[in-house]
This record gives C-alpha cells, sequence and structure tokens, in this order.
C-alpha cells in the first residue's frame, strides 16, 4: 500500500507543478556552503574521486551498487540488499571510514558501516578519496574515507526548488524520493524524504531455487539549515534520521530456512557556526549521532538483540593564515565521549580528546603541500601520534606529480573488545605506515592518474576461528604481526561535446597485493583485479549508457585454498533516458536501466548468488 500512496504523492505533486505559472527560480550566482571544508583544503597529493549528480542518479538502488561501478572499493555483500562491507586498497572494513559532512560515523560497536543502510539519493555529494592521508577523520581511515557531504546554498533573490524522483522495477522494488530547497541571501532550507522497499524475491542462477527472506524496506529524512548573520559569520545545522527494516536472506544449499531480520535506526545531528576574518577564522562543531540496531532469530517473535549508542562530539577550529607565502595554520581540537552497549555488553563510555595541526602551502600557485600531526589521549589505550605529508606539483604543461606519506591508526572496537566468550581485551591498537607516488594529466576533454602505494600495518587487528587457542573453531579477534598491502590505480576519464553530440567515459583500474607477512598468504576477501567503466552517450534529448565491472578471484580461507575462492566475475548494466522537458526552470525526464543485463551468475560471499537480469524504470523532475 505504501508504493501506490508514494506514486500518488508524486503525480500528485508533478501535476501541482505543471500548473504553476511562475516559478520563483532565477539564474543567479549562487554561493555553495559547506559543512566539511578540510576535504578540499587538506587533501593535496591525494586521490579524489567525485560521483556526479548524474552517476548518483542512475545508481540509487543502493550504495552497494553506487560504488562498486564506480569507485576502486571492493563491496561485499551477504545478498543484494543484506549486509554491506567495504575493502579499500586490500585493507579491512573497519580501515574505511565514512564521513558525514566531516563527521567520523563508522559503529563503535564493528568500527564499520553497513552501505545498504546508507541513502544513496538524499546526499548532494559523494567523494571517494583514496590513501591514509585524512587523520582529522579520527580512527579508521586507513585504506581510504567515503564523504557524504549536503550542501546549502545562499542566493542573492529568493530561489525554491523541488526535485521528485519515482523508481519501479523487478522483484516488486519501488524507490521514491522529494527534496525541497529554499535560499535567498540569508536563508538557505533544505528538506528531503525517501522511501525505498523490495521483495528482494530474484531468481538464484544454477539453481531452481529463489532469495527468500530478503526483503527489504527503510525511511530516511534529512533537513538542513543555514543563516548568514553576515559575511563574516553564519549558523549551520544539519540532521538526519533513518529507520531501516530487512530480512536476512538464506544461504545455499537451503535459502527458504532463513527466518530472521534486521532493524536499525540512525540519527545525526550537527551545529556549526563560524566566524571568518581576513587573516583569522574560527568554528565550532557540536555533534550528537546516536545508532541501534535490533536482531531477530525469528521475525515472527518479538524477541531480539541488540546494541546501542550515543556520541557527544564538541570540535574548535583555528586558522591563521600567513598572506606574505601563501600558507596557512589550523588547529582541529575535538573532544568527544561515547557510550555503547549491546544485549551481552554492559554499557561502556570512551572518551577521547584528540589536537591536530595543519600547515598547507602554495608556492608560487606550482608546488602545494600540506603536513599534518595529531595525538589522541584515548580512556582505554595509548593512540600513538600520527601525521601525514602531501604535496602536488604542476610540472611540464597539463602535468602534475603527486606524492603523499601518512602514518595511521585504528583503535579496537566494542565488540573487538567486549563481545561475550569472543572479545579480546589484550589487543592492541592497529598502526599503519604507507606511501604513494603518482602521475596526473589534465586538460579540457582528458583526465588521467596512474599511481602507485604501499600500505605497512602492525598489529592489524582480523577476526579468525583460530584466534583463541583455548577455543579452537570459535571466531574471535587478534593482532596479526604484519601486513603488507602494494598495488597500482589508473584513472582515466573522456568528455566531449560535438555538433549537440555529447560522450563522457570513465574507467577506474586497481592492481592489489595484500599479504600476511608471517604466513606469506594472500588476506582474505581482497581481489588483485578490480575493474569498472561508464560509458554514456547523449544527442538532444535522449541518453544512452553501459556499465562494466571486473573483479578478480578472491580467497576465503586464511591457508588460500584454491577449493573455497569466490570466482572471477563480468557484470554489465545498460540504461538510457529521455527528456520531456529541457528548460532552465523544470526538467522533466523518463528513464530505465537493465542491471545485469548477460544474466550472469556472481557472487562476493561464498552460498549468496547476486541477482540475475533485472529491470526498472524512473521519472525524474525537478521544477
Amino acid at each position: 500500500m505504501k508504493k501506490y500512496t508514494l506514486f500518488t504523492i508524486f503525480f500528485t505533486v508533478t501535476l501541482f507543478s505543471f500548473a504553476q505559472e511562475k516559478s520563483k527560480m532565477s539564474v543567479l550566482e549562487e554561493v555553495i556552503v559547506l559543512a566539511d571544508k578540510k576535504l578540499v583544503k587538506n587533501s593535496n597529493g591525494y586521490k579524489i574521486h567525485r560521483l556526479s549528480d548524474s552517476v548518483i542518479t542512475r545508481n540509487i538502488k543502493s550504495f552497494s551498487s553506487l560504488l562498486r561501478f564506480n569507485s576502486p572499493i571492493y563491496l561485499r555483500e551477504y545478498g543484494a540488499g543484506g549486509t554491506s562491507t567495504a575493502s579499500f586498497r586490500g585493507t579491512s572494513a573497519s580501515n574505511t571510514a565514512v564521513i558525514w559532512n566531516g563527521i567520523n560515523i563508522n559503529s563503535v560497536n564493528n568500527g564499520q558501516t553497513g552501505f545498504n543502510s546508507l541513502t544513496v539519493n538524499l546526499v548532494d555529494a559523494i567523494d571517494v578519496r583514496s590513501g591514509g592521508g585524512s587523520i582529522e577523520y579520527g580512527s579508521g581511515a586507513i585504506g581510504g574515507t567515503v564523504h557524504l557531504n549536503d550542501y546549502l546554498n545562499f542566493k542573492p533573490k529568493e530561489t525554491i526548488k523541488h526535485q521528485v524522483v519515482a523508481n519501479a522495477g523487478s522483484f516488486s522494488t519501488y524507490n521514491s524520493l522529494y527534496k525541497f530547497n529554499l535560499s535567498n541571501e540569508k536563508l538557505s532550507l533544505k528538506f528531503g524524504i525517501s522511501y525505498n522497499e523490495s521483495e528482494n524475491n530474484y531468481k538464484l542462477l544454477g539453481t531452481k531455487l529463489k532469495n527468500a527472506n530478503g526483503a527489504y524496506d527503510n525511511l530516511s529524512l534529512n533537513v538542513g539549515f543555514a543563516y548568514k548573520f553576515s559575511n563574516k559569520s553564519q549558523l549551520k545545522f544539519y540532521s538526519t534520521n533513518y529507520s531501516g527494516k530487512r530480512s536476512l536472506s538464506g544461504e545455499l544449499p537451503n535459502p527458504r530456512s532463513a527466518n530472521d531480520k534486521y532493524k536499525d535506526f540512525n540519527n545525526r545531528n550537527l551545529v556549526i557556526y563560524n566566524y571568518k576574518k581576513e587573516i583569522l577564522n574560527h568554528e565550532l562543531k557540536l555533534a550528537f549521532l546516536t545508532q541501534e540496531y535490533q536482531y531477530f532469530d525469528n521475525k515472527n517473535v518479538e524477541d531480539y538483540s541488540f546494541g546501542k549508542s550515543k556520541r557527544y562530539l564538541i570540535n574548535y577550529t583555528l586558522g591563521y593564515k600567513i598572506p606574505s607565502i601563501k600558507a596557512k595554520v589550523t588547529s582541529y581540537s575535538e573532544y568527544e565521549t561515547i557510550f555503547g552497549k549491546t544485549d551481552m555488553i554492559q554499557e561502556k563510555n570512551r572518551k577521547q580528546f584528540s589536537q591536530s595541526i595543519i600547515y598547507h602551502q602554495n608556492i608560487y600557485n606550482k608546488v602545494f603541500f600540506d603536513a599534518k600531526i595529531r595525538k589522541d589521549f584515548n580512556s582505554d589505550y595509548n593512540v600513538p601520534y600520527s601525521f601525514a605529508f602531501g604535496l602536488k606539483a604542476n610540472t611540464f604543461k597539463n602535468f602534475n606529480v603527486r606524492l603523499n606519506s601518512s602514518k595511521n591508526y585504528r583503535v579496537p572496537t566494542y565488540n573487538d573488545l567486549y563481545w561475550p566468550g569472543q572479545g579480546n581485551l589484550n589487543l592492541v591498537a592497529e598502526t599503519a605506515m604507507q606511501g604513494e607516488l603518482g602521475i596526473g594529466f589534465k586538460n579540457s576533454k582528458i583526465k588521467a592518474d596512474l599511481g602507485v602505494f604501499y600500505i605497512s600495518a602492525k598489529n592489524k587487528i582480523v577476526w579468525t576461528p583460530n584466534g583463541n587457542p583455548d577455543k579452537p573453531g570459535v571466531w574471535s579477534p587478534i593482532n596479526l604481526s604484519n601486513v603488507n598491502n602494494k598495488g597500482v590505480e589508473f584513472v582515466f576519464s573522456y568528455s566531449n561535446n560535438f555538433d549537440k553530440n555529447f560522450v563522457d567515459f570513465n574507467f577506474n583500474y586497481s592492481y592489489t597485493e595484500a599479504k600476511n607477512k608471517r604466513t606469506d598468504t594472500f588476506l582474505i576477501f581482497v581481489p588483485k583485479h578490480l575493474l569498472n567503466g561508464n560509458l554514456s552517450y547523449s544527442y538532444k534529448r535522449f541518453g544512452l549508457f553501459f556499465q562494466q565491472v571486473f573483479t578478480g578471484m578472491t580467497y576465503t580461507t586464511e591457508s588460500n585454498s584454491k577449493d573455497f575462492v569466490i570466482p572471477h566475475f563480468f557484470v554489465s548494466n545498460i540504461g538510457g533516458d529521455f527528456k520531456i522537458l529541457k528548460q532552465h526552470q523544470k526538467q522533466l525526464s523518463i528513464g530505465f536501466k537493465v542491471n545485469n543485463v548477460f544474466n550472469k551468475l556472481y557472487i562476493t560471499q561464498p552460498r549468496r548468488p547476486m541477482p540475475n537480469r533485472n529491470f526498472n524504470i524512473n521519472i525524474n523532475y525537478k521544477f
């Protein structure tokens, strides 16, 4: 019933908008207000890949699918729509930090973010930053960071914008979205709501079975607000709420035996006040975040296990410019207190104060570098100093050289330490040294970057069935002595517009070797080869696109037994759209997409085939 209600709302709004004779939208210069300026300012020498609005719109079904086809990150899913974790440059899931408007939102319980618990279409921009130089974002940012950013805008004349998106597809899958933005010279307000649901009962290729117990639904609500007191000071507020429910798919050979389900609730709130003068600028952030999950072993019984956390954070930033040498020194001081518990772990309170100093300099507009140092004081651990250095030099015409080096850390999570019968109180913080060298090229049509990286992790925290010699076969966390990751990454993009024909092509390839030095074996769930590419073509009102991903073979056992591997796979999608309305003030398009167009069998987790060929159509209206 919900899906019909949402579609009714969509068409009602659409008809109402057509009836409007005047739009308040104007062609005006706008000022985009960012909650997190550190990503742009402190990333010299590092590779950042921004997923554009059009890329996000084509992949709104799931965050995992969006990253799989558009980034160098390996996504592992326990069936489509189920638990999803990321591996960046061969590091573990808890080594990829997810940053919401400048705040690290990885779970305090397991140190990870479930990528299928993130709503794609309410985010204004998604940036993927490779490497470990993000020390200003705290624990876990070793492999890289994924940034979810909300934009607010100030405009000289009042402007109101709406966007409605509706999507329907195979397996009774429905996605709907409404966004509202109001902007003027002093005020910016945004609101967004999204609802997604699916029976998710796709055919399990190679069998006569279907994905059983895989249904999901989730509702997200975002609010943003900014007020400009003067050209020197602004107040901003961001809030996001998520409520999700999903049954957990069964695995072969008997998927019908699954009967469990999972609920999760996230609430994030952030207030920012900044005051900026020519030389000095101040910024104060206050944040309150909660996370909760409920796991039902039998979805028909109201008896569940749970985990909850509350996090309070205050951050003060002081920046000082030195115009004579085009330099800037910035201090980040942060205090946070975290309360976490589960039905098996009594509430624990972890407190942490961190101090970071970043020096940035521009030398004759040819060389740009950042030097960073951070020290944490943690109530549970002695956390070592961490540092980072990044440099970008513009050399010959259109060419640049970049390099970076850093030392990062990750503290054990609550589950690592306290999980009954499996936690390990003897764990120490994991540290990693890494370096990267790259060469880039950029002109009006082509962008390319070729880089090599090396990561040496000490005391890496991993869960293994042989971690506790007193409990063989029981999974528990241990510190591995040393793990080395090395690899090559290549990024290429081309775009051109000729005689109303527009072509856009982008391509990511990475080769990664991640080894346990003691056993000289490859780490599990780390493919050596990852490749994805997107090709799109448009002419006047018509557009077509093709997406391709290749993932190499991955080991699933520490002994690297070839009897238990995930085979390599190719998966392709195609789609297109037609713009019914193509005005500056109104844009209405209808599109389609065919996922897994060649109906290939592929898995990212043993015994859990991913969806067969499936279809969806969408309507996107901006006014």
